[in-house]
């Protein structure tokens, strides 16, 4: 971990005890344990959009828009198969 580093100043402030310069194999997994059970993450097809959606701001109405117009893009292939099925 970054503590074993030599050129890390264990002295400096730090956010989290993590170093600014500190690598991203050095950085915790902040994923809940389901999402890391099945692999889920933002490099991912499925986590990216899980990502996105999660970073959408509901008081912005740019974001606004954009989730509802997600809402219908994955809704509205359900409602039509149900709609068939009936």
């Amino acid at each position: 971990m970054y503590g074993e580093r030599e050129e890390v100043d264990p002295d400096r402030p730090a956010l989290y005890g993590i170093p600014p310069d500190a690598i991203a194999d050095e950085r915790p997994d902040r994923r809940p344990e389901d999402a890391k059970r099945i692999g889920l993450s933002r490099h991912t097809e499925e986590g990216a959009v899980v990502h996105f959606v999660s970073n959408l701001d509901r008081a912005k109405p740019g974001h606004k828009m954009i989730a509802w117009i997600l809402l219908v893009t994955f809704g509205a292939p359900a409602l039509y198969t149900l709609l068939l099925l009936l």
